[in-house]
């Protein structure tokens, strides 16, 4: 599928697109930018405005919307409770969902837990014509992901309808250096038991989020994307930089 080539369809014909972003803390992401979220947003924007030429910026730039839809601390079932009148009213055409890592804190079936992903998936193949499924990235810990990993490969296993793209992040995530990734100092988190201080080894920095759009714009909407070029740009000022 030329999912681009797609968009780019659309947009040409005044059909706007809206994209949301659904997850937990990672995807919310409100304390780093440029955050995974806005990255996508900015390459998404500047690809379609290649394509249609300069003097017609304004289409991809009007026309797509992207919506966070990341709610800290949120569960599945958190999810499934707000679909409907939080994440499908804002008439989503794609959706990119990185499944909550949060189910892991109360021990929730695996069974369940991949029961809850399909409903959403389920829920939002009615109003999307695409969706992208992502297990969530592992974290700098190895306590953290031996919780999580047990989910994480558990989606693998679902049977996806020919809407939804599946992306393995917590696989492919792992293969890079990610000392790099967790920098941030945590004002405390009980429930990971991190005190105030101590370096956050869940949530990314700006490089460690740079790599999760990498991995979804390359493996979901095809484009090649460098973490390392772009936040090299955005630390030395470049209001557009390059990837």
């Amino acid at each position: 599928m030329d999912i681009i080539g797609s968009i780019k369809a659309d947009l040409s014909k005044g059909k706007p697109l809206n994209i949301v972003f659904i997850g937990d803390s990672i995807t919310s992401a409100e304390w780093v930018h440029p955050n995974f979220r806005e990255i996508i947003e900015y390459v998404l924007k500047e690809e379609l405005t290649s394509m249609l030429g300069s003097e017609k910026w304004k289409i991809p730039s009007w026309g797509i919307r992207c919506y966070n839809c990341g709610f800290d601390g949120s569960t599945t079932k958190d999810i499934l409770d707000n679909l409907s009148d939080r994440i499908l009213s804002l008439k989503p055409n794609i959706a990119i969902y990185l499944a909550n890592t949060n189910d892991i804190h109360i021990n929730k079936d695996l069974s369940e837990y991949k029961k809850d992903v399909k409903a959403i998936i389920d829920a939002l193949s009615k109003k999307c014509y695409l969706i992208m499924l992502a297990n969530s990235i592992p974290g700098n810990n190895a306590r953290y992901n031996n919780s999580y990993e047990p989910y994480a490969k558990s989606i693998k296993s679902l049977k996806l309808n020919s809407k939804t793209i599946f992306i393995d992040i917590y696989s492919s995530y792992k293969d890079y250096d990610l000392y790099r990734f967790f920098t941030f100092k945590s004002g405390g988190n009980q429930v990971l038991g991190i005190a105030p201080g101590e370096i956050d080894f869940v949530h990314p920095n700006q490089l460690g989020n740079a790599y999760i759009a990498k991995l979804i714009l390359e493996k979901g909407f095809g484009i090649k994307f460098d973490p390392e070029r772009f936040i090299t740009g955005t630390s030395k000022g470049e209001m557009y930089p390059g990837y």
